[in-house]
């Protein structure tokens, strides 16, 4: 498929990139929301240092993906959504399919599936903020 046919601006090679990407890192945070919940980071102002750290933590993540999808400066923006859609995809399923996933009780799952939805807002955000749109002559 060319860029054309799939009406955004990626090859079918970058589609595939950015979704098992997406994929990929909604599975590792979902993880990692289990691991950190079992320790308390969801309590108090735990949470906020939670909330903080995902902001300069989601930059490597975004510049990594740019780089195995191989997208051009102005694509990181679309780039970044395409990404946080494949894994908030993943994460509606998963809080209803397997909420075990990410860890004990209604309350761990909760703040598990809103860390995911704030990291995929964060990852918009610095997609956005890293879009290079070339100057017009």
């Amino acid at each position: 498929m060319s860029a054309a046919t799939t009406r955004l601006p990626f090859s079918s090679g970058q589609m595939a990139t950015l979704t098992v990407a997406g994929v990929t890192f909604w599975f590792i945070g979902a993880l990692i929301c289990r691991w950190v919940g079992a320790i308390g980071a969801f309590e108090g102002a735990n949470r906020v240092l939670l909330y903080a750290a995902l902001v300069p933590g989601t930059l490597p993540v975004i510049l990594l993906v740019r780089r195995i999808a191989r997208l051009a400066p102005d694509q990181v923006a679309l780039g970044s959504a395409i990404v946080t859609a494949a894994a908030i995809a993943c994460d509606s399923i998963a809080l209803v399919v397997i909420p075990d996933l990410y860890g004990a009780g209604i309350e761990q799952t909760a703040a598990s599936g809103a860390v995911i939805l704030w990291g995929g807002a964060v990852a918009i955000a610095l997609g956005c903020g890293l879009n290079r749109i070339p100057a017009r002559s």
